[in-house]
């Protein structure tokens, strides 16, 4: 396969061509110095075939940084941690480079360092917060930090270092007309525009000599109306080239498009790779695709075809870093894929809150195994939602021998409609580990008392939902799960109440039937209870299908064919429609727990998921009872 002939970024040999695409880990140590956690983790990846890894968010400078566990490069205090870093990812295989990324607006005072920064005065249009202008003497300092950081990157070991210019750091904010507005020497028109990422390439240039391979990443299209387009990215392109760059990483998005950058499940495969393929047409550099690029197939196809010399994996590296090693070897039916849920994405991550997977949730603990438990145990896990498939796969590792009972047909039941993919992968793995599984199994006291466990971790049932407002008895109110299962066929108008993910999911199956739909909700956005990334997509999606939204208004009831609300002003607003679905979400209940510790068994309560977005929560929960038993 092409996927795995030798290449070459300059005077850097490759073993092959899948790059592992930078992702910030947010395991450094406060203060941006390397852990032993990140050299496991970036390890890790190393050991499973990759060609090139390129480690994250080498931040340039001290205080203008995304977070306190954001790696930096920004003086030689970091030198020795970095060494250590690309010594182990060398000696497991990979080639090496380092992202050298200045925050620019996407710092801020949530970080407790600097205000933010960028080439115009203004109020970030998704931070919120008033960006300070960045004067010219202070660029020449920003292009210093970038050269000295490139330095300290080849005196580490690093056998390249990678330009950020996209995704709406400082680089690609001078880069754009929708952040740029200046006009002086740094802004104006496109040639001004580009000349802080010319500059920075000519001073890394000049520091670490012409054989020092360098890689410029850049948003080729930032989606949204007055950024970058192809037509000025390609010429752009052909500038950094002419400059000294080496390699162009094509891709896309920037500050308030990141859905797009970072894309879920609901964007399409390879959504980014014709951006790469028009770039190519126009430089004679290695160019690097991105985007959704989950199969060796589908990588094979794009390099056959000529559209990219090289396929950057990033998401799909943290849900196997053993996926290059699989894929040659032909076994891409073991790969443990991404379900490009975003559960690894947080923008801004919470302060400590380290890179998380819900396919491996061994992530950011790539040196740790379980301990084996004292005693092997009889372990009964009821309910597999997420809580308890991780449980399980925890406490078979542990060496206690475990059943999963699940009264529905399937695992997960519909707690995340959007990401079924992760049960599919759940049952792989709890198969590779003789959990034995019972679906559709009766769970009562008796059934429970007749198996003898143990230990017995318990998931709380879904109760019957609350209602908290008025409803008129009617053929015309029907719960969602009624609909979702098929039990009632709706036509007309039908107006969803719940703008949540529950909500989108119903809005989503009528759609698709023709049924005209209206999803109303209070001033919570839409598709709360998602990763806010998926809820962006799946509303402009929703759209497009025309399901019309009302946010911001409360519901007070339902009589016959109208929906009694008030809106955030407190006015009356009465919608009419033929039939109505509600979508309060269920309250857990603990009876069987209570009952089963009544019967003098060791119960520990897993936790109830019924939102995507609480998926995680459940995961490192159901872990963590895990542990105990």
């Amino acid at each position: 396969m092409k996927l795995f002939e030798p290449t070459r970024i300059g005077t850097m040999e490759l073993k092959n061509r899948l790059v592992g695409a930078a992702m910030n880990s947010r395991l450094a140590e406060p203060g941006g110095y390397v852990s032993q956690r990140i050299v496991n983790h970036y390890v890790r990846r190393a050991q499973g075939g990759v060609g090139l890894i390129v480690v994250a968010d080498g931040g340039v400078s001290l205080i203008h940084v995304n977070g306190h566990t954001q790696l930096r490069i920004a003086d030689d205090s970091f030198i020795p941690g970095l060494a250590k870093l690309a010594r182990g990812m060398k000696e497991n295989g990979a080639k090496t480079a380092i992202q050298l990324q200045h925050a620019g607006w996407r710092t801020g005072r949530w970080v407790g360092l600097s205000q933010a920064v960028g080439p115009t005065a203004l109020t970030s249009r998704e931070l919120v917060e008033a960006t300070r202008a960045l004067t010219v003497d202070e660029i020449k300092v920003v292009v210093r930090q970038f050269a000295q950081a490139a330095r300290r990157a080849r005196e580490a070991g690093f056998d390249s270092v990678e330009i950020h210019g996209g995704h709406g750091y400082l680089v690609s904010l001078f880069l754009s007309p929708y952040t740029n507005w200046r006009q002086d020497e740094y802004g104006g028109d496109m040639q001004r525009r580009a000349r802080l990422s010319l500059e920075i390439v000519t001073a890394i240039r000049q520091e670490v000599g012409r054989d020092y391979p360098i890689i410029f990443r850049i948003s080729a299209d930032e989606f949204v109306e007055g950024g970058l387009t192809l037509r000025e990215t390609g010429v752009i392109s052909q500038w950094l080239e002419e400059a000294g760059v080496d390699c162009i990483s094509v891709s896309g998005g920037t500050e308030g498009r990141t859905p797009w950058s970072v894309p879920c499940m609901l964007v399409p495969r390879g959504h980014m790779v014709p951006l790469a393929a028009a770039i190519k047409e126009v430089v004679s550099v290695p160019v690097m695709a991105v985007g959704r690029i989950n199969t060796a197939a589908m990588a094979e196809g794009i390099l056959e075809q000529g559209k990219a010399d090289l396929i950057a994996l990033g998401r799909p590296l943290l849900a196997d870093p053993d996926w290059p090693r699989k894929a040659m070897e032909d076994k891409e039916g073991e790969i443990r894929k991404c379900i490009y849920c975003n559960s690894c994405h947080r923008d801004p991550p919470p302060e400590g809150y380290p890179i998380m997977c819900i396919i491996n949730p061994e992530i950011g603990r790539e040196s740790e195994t379980e301990m084996m438990a004292p005693q092997a145990k009889k372990v009964l896990i009821i309910g597999g939602g997420p809580g308890g498939i991780e449980a399980a796969r925890v406490a078979r590792l542990r060496g206690h021998q475990v059943t999963l009972w699940e009264e529905a047909t399937q695992l997960g039941g519909r707690w995340s409609w959007l990401i079924k993919g992760y049960i599919t992968e759940a049952v792989k793995v709890l198969k590779m580990l003789e959990v034995k599984l019972e679906l559709g199994k009766s769970v009562t006291p008796e059934a429970v008392a007749a198996m003898q466990p143990d230990v017995v971790l318990a998931t709380p049932r879904a109760g019957s939902p609350q209602l908290s407002i008025t409803v008129a008895e009617g053929e015309n109110v029907v719960w969602a799960d009624k609909v979702l299962d098929g039990e009632r066929q709706l036509s007309g108008k039908v107006v969803v109440i719940g703008s949540n993910n529950i909500g989108c999911e119903v809005a989503s199956f009528l759609s698709r039937q023709g049924v005209a739909v209206t999803v109303i909700g209070d001033d919570r956005k839409v598709g709360y209870g998602l990763n806010p990334m998926v809820a962006v997509i799946l509303a402009e999606q929703l759209g497009e299908q025309g399901v019309q939204f009302r946010t911001g208004l409360s519901v007070r009831g339902i009589q016959e064919k109208r929906v009694l609300c008030q809106d955030s002003q407190g006015h009356g607003v009465v919608l009419e429609a033929d039939v109505f679905v509600l979508t309060q979400s269920a309250q857990p209940s603990m009876e069987l727990a209570t009952e089963l510790e009544k019967l003098g068994l060791e119960v520990y309560s897993l936790p109830y998921c019924d939102q995507p977005g609480y998926a995680m929560r459940a995961i490192r929960i159901g872990a963590s009872i895990a542990r105990q038993i």
